[in-house]
């Protein structure tokens, strides 16, 4: 295991990519070498696992540090956890977490975060053994703009009794 290097770009990618596919949602190449490039500058943390000179893994995470409007510490966040299927069931991905785990507490982190599909059973018991417990659910809704109303959305002006009997146009 080791840090992301430059030069592991395409095979990240592509890792990433295969995980974003079992989602069913199409994803450009691009976009995420973007992503990748926006953790790394941000000060994040992206480990590889390779084998026989091939990376067969990778793990991502930063410090989410709260905005002035927010109270609270900062917290560390895992955004991605992947190990290439014929390497699954190896400990690769525990070993990535953990370490992972460990670098984010490294800097000053005590609480960490990640979302996961509760579908997928293998990735909620590691979790679990690791010490994640669900705190909240996400839910999540699909919008397609072919099923919005053409019209733009005008919202009704709810007035004082002084101002109801004025009439105000666009």
């Amino acid at each position: 295991m080791r840090n992301y290097r430059a030069q592991d770009r395409d095979a990240v990618v592509n890792l990433l990519a295969q995980l974003i596919a079992t989602e069913g949602k199409p994803v450009k190449p691009r976009l995420l070498k973007l992503f990748l490039m926006k953790i790394r500058k941000s000060g994040g943390i992206i480990l590889v696992s390779e084998l026989d000179g091939k990376i067969v893994g990778t793990a991502g995470g930063y410090v989410v540090r709260p905005t002035s409007n927010v109270d609270g510490e900062h917290f560390g966040f895992i955004e991605f956890l992947i190990v290439d299927p014929s390497h699954r069931r190896l400990g690769i991905g525990e070993a990535l977490l953990k370490e992972l785990i460990m670098r984010l507490a490294f800097k000053g982190v005590n609480e960490i975060c990640l979302e996961v599909d509760p579908k997928n059973e293998a990735a909620v018991k590691l979790y679990s053994k690791l010490g994640f417990a669900t705190s909240y659910a996400v839910m999540q809704l699909t919008v397609n703009p072919s099923d919005v109303e053409s019209k733009p959305y005008r919202p009704t002006l709810v007035a004082s009794p002084k101002l109801q009997s004025r009439s105000f146009k666009d």
